[in-house]
């Protein structure tokens, strides 16, 4: 019996076509600068590219009127200039629309002909938000000015009084992806080979994959340059941003375990099921102030799944659980933290030789000791230096460091006491339903 596959649009094909949409409605509704100091004076502090001039004329008006804020009137010459420049952003702003209604039709009409359409558009959307960029830096070297601040790093990215939002890095990251995989999107496949059935392989132990090597190389460098970057140029306003980009970064690597074969959907819903075991588990103790098991249970997914399992468990987890206990500056810090715990509980005992002919108790009795130890020094010590780096206005100094290890002490102890708790008495049975799911499916193992 044979078989035809329809040819016409092929789904990837859409991806230009919704990218376009989401510029067009950012262009409208998405803000793209915030001024918190306006808050003092009860004026509007989030402006999106159209209401560019109202935000100009907002900054005067608290100059000249608000007496909660230190800052001197801006010039005729300098509020003039301010205001062609804001006609003159709405203007490259309804050629942006344009562009991306031509980026649409283009892929809709010609299909695969319209990767250079594709391309040119988003090469000009991407010079567009860095132009964005470029002037919430001079409206802040022109802002330090009247206010009489230096034009420091901290006073041009933590602290600056004028913030890009975050909606202008995400279209800057929109636009570069779409303008280096507009070949591969507008590749139109005529027939796919159908899959009859799905082969089921387990294979032996061996050391360590690249991949797991990319995963460490993106917890190292990759994730916490990200981190940073969040703090010194989005200020706390990135949070769910930032977030995003941690959980993008962390399903490279486990993305990678399916370079050979298609991923099943029973192999991305243990990832999912896990996450929600330690989201729930993280909520049903909230009465408790951090006694909770939300740890052990990446620790856990580390164990039976894989490094990089674990790392994408836990920042799935600590990102989708402070949707109930508060989402903030911390965030992207406790993705880390939980992210690099689940990822070092699979690179030692997963796939450990030595620990499978170890005794159930003693393999036990150690993965208890690293979950508390663990607990308490690496993610203690990332919080708590994440909360001194962020909540610190002079900057990092080993008095305010210790004070705050000293102080946070206790709560991390209770943390460390959860985690142990949780893994002795979930650790084994959690492992061999695990254990019994992979063997069953062939999931997961390659």
């Amino acid at each position: 019996m044979q078989e035809k596959q329809a040819t016409g649009l092929d789904t990837r094909m859409l991806v230009p076509v919704y990218a376009g949409v989401c510029v067009i409605i950012c262009q409208f509704f998405a803000p793209w600068a915030t001024i918190p100091m306006l808050k003092r004076c009860r004026l509007p502090n989030t402006y999106s590219v159209f209401h560019s001039g109202e935000l100009i004329r907002n900054i005067q008006t608290a100059a000249q009127e608000c007496t909660r804020i230190e800052i001197a009137p801006l010039t005729q010459r300098e509020f003039s200039g301010l205001l062609t420049i804001s006609s003159c952003l709405k203007v490259a702003s309804l050629l942006i629309i344009c562009l991306m209604l031509l980026v649409i039709a283009s892929v809709l009409i010609r299909k695969t002909k319209s990767k250079t359409v594709v391309r040119i558009c988003f090469g000009f959307h991407l010079i567009y938000n860095l132009g964005i960029c470029g002037l919430g830096v001079l409206l802040n070297l022109l802002v330090n000015q009247k206010m009489r601040r230096p034009n420091t790093f901290f006073n041009l990215s933590i602290h600056s009084e004028v913030l890009v939002t975050s909606w202008v890095y995400g279209q800057i990251l929109l636009s570069v992806i779409l303008l280096f995989a507009a070949g591969k999107l507008l590749t139109l496949r005529e027939s796919y080979a159908p899959q009859m059935y799905v082969e089921r392989t387990m294979h032996k132990d061996r050391r360590v994959s690249y991949r797991t090597w990319a995963a460490l190389a993106l917890i190292l460098f990759a994730i916490p340059l990200v981190i940073f970057f969040g703090i010194y140029f989005l200020g706390d306003r990135s949070n769910i941003f930032i977030g995003l980009c941690i959980i993008c970064l962390a399903m490279l690597p486990f993305i990678m375990v399916f370079e050979g074969r298609k991923p099943q959907a029973r192999e991305l819903l243990i990832i999912a099921v896990m996450s929600g075991l330690a989201v729930v588990g993280r909520m049903a103790f909230f009465m408790l102030p951090q006694f909770k098991p939300i740890t052990g249970i990446v620790i856990i997914a580390g164990i039976g799944l894989g490094a990089e399992a674990g790392f994408l468990t836990g920042a799935v987890s600590g990102f989708v659980s402070n949707f109930f206990f508060g989402q903030g500056p911390w965030t992207p810090w406790q993705m880390f933290a939980f992210g690099i715990i689940g990822f070092l509980a699979g690179l030692l005992f997963h796939r450990n030789k030595w620990l499978k002919h170890t005794n159930k108790y003693v393999r036990l009795v150690l993965e208890c000791l690293y979950g508390g130890l663990a607990t308490l020094f690496i993610y203690g010590f990332i919080l708590d230096f994440s909360g001194v780096l962020t909540m610190t206005a002079n900057g990092i100094t080993w008095e305010a460091l210790l004070a705050k290890v000293a102080s946070g002490f206790v709560f991390n102890l209770i943390h460390a006491t959860s985690t142990v708790v949780t893994l002795l008495f979930l650790a084994q049975p959690m492992e061999k339903k695990l254990d019994r799911i992979k063997k069953k499916y062939g999931i997961l193992e390659v």
